[in-house]
């Protein structure tokens, strides 16, 4: 089997930290967004006959939160991943922003977004300042 093309070099210890961060703030995203057990309170300040809707909301905050600690613990540069994560979080921080100024979300979510941005300038960080670099004996 032939080895990749791109330098493996383990991924820098603060952004190791950013993504253990970035692991925390997404499950807590997660546990807003899923649905209580009861509804004794709207504490996710969205519709409540959109369970399916929360649900899988909540399931795909958790999958690439749980995505990014898995990088963190084994230290991969994933570059594609990276890119494709700091795309969503600019998405996702751009419609939270959005939908707080026309009102129709609460205070909390422009500051998710306000997190979500930062997590994407620094992954935007990592991906400028990681060099994709070829091995010199596999030059074509």
């Amino acid at each position: 089997m032939t080895t990749s093309p791109v330098s493996q070099k383990p991924v820098a210890t603060w952004f190791r930290y950013c993504l253990l961060l970035t692991t925390i703030f997404n499950l807590f995203g997660a546990i807003r967004f899923a649905p209580p057990v009861y509804y004794g309170a709207n504490t996710v300040e969205l519709p409540k006959d959109a369970i399916f809707v929360h649900w899988v909301i909540a399931s795909w905050i958790f999958i690439l939160g749980a995505s990014y600690g898995w990088l963190a613990i084994t230290a991969k540069p994933e570059k594609f991943f990276i890119a494709v994560a700091a795309a969503c979080k600019i998405a996702i921080a751009i419609l939270f922003f959005i939908f707080w100024f026309q009102g129709d979300l609460s205070f909390t979510f422009l500051l998710a977004g306000c997190g979500d941005l930062l997590f994407a300038f620094a992954f935007i960080f990592w991906l400028w300042q990681t060099p994709h670099t070829i091995k010199e004996n596999q030059k074509p």
